[in-house]
């Protein structure tokens, strides 16, 4: 065998190679490797007369919100799934006292599982404290009261509230 004949061997070797790898890389499913959970900032709508001292979303704290308060602040983070699901819930603990400086009794802890409500876009993670000691979770890139918001607008104050 000359030179030129094992130079045309190596080339046939490298073209095979080269053709097996295209076929191999043409069958497989150019699919998008899995992000894992999505995360989210955590805020906090409160639509009730009570002080909220804390509050946490599945073990991870929320912060506290005062009296009809809330919106705009955020804290990090959860991690949620990025496609929603009928059994999705969280666990809500929080702590609550009266707003009214002279009637402290001591806080109250309350806990729910509660639904996080259908989303199909990523985003913040709104939790609305609502009378009775009711909870909506929604997740949602943006506020309260924005355009296509599934929620409670934010809250407000009524007329008669001292502080």
């Amino acid at each position: 065998m000359n030179a030129f004949q094992i130079g045309r061997q190596h080339l046939r070797q490298l073209l095979s190679l080269l053709v097996l790898a295209v076929v191999l890389l043409v069958g497989c499913k150019a699919e998008e490797p899995d992000k894992g959970p999505a995360t989210a900032s955590i805020s906090a709508y409160n639509h009730t007369a009570d002080y909220i001292h804390e509050f946490y979303v599945d073990g991870a704290w929320g912060g506290n919100s005062r009296a009809y308060g809330g919106g705009g602040g955020f804290v990090c983070c959860i991690s949620y799934p990025r496609e929603w699901r009928p059994d999705l819930t969280a666990t809500v603990r929080w702590s609550t006292s009266s707003s009214i400086p002279k009637t402290f009794s001591g806080e109250t802890w309350h806990e729910l599982v509660v639904p996080i409500e259908y989303y199909d876009k990523l985003g913040s993670l709104n939790v609305h404290f609502l009378p009775n000691h009711q909870v909506r979770l929604l997740i949602w890139n943006g506020s309260a009261g924005s355009k296509g918001y599934r929620g409670p607008d934010a809250p407000e104050k009524p007329a008669d509230w001292p502080y």
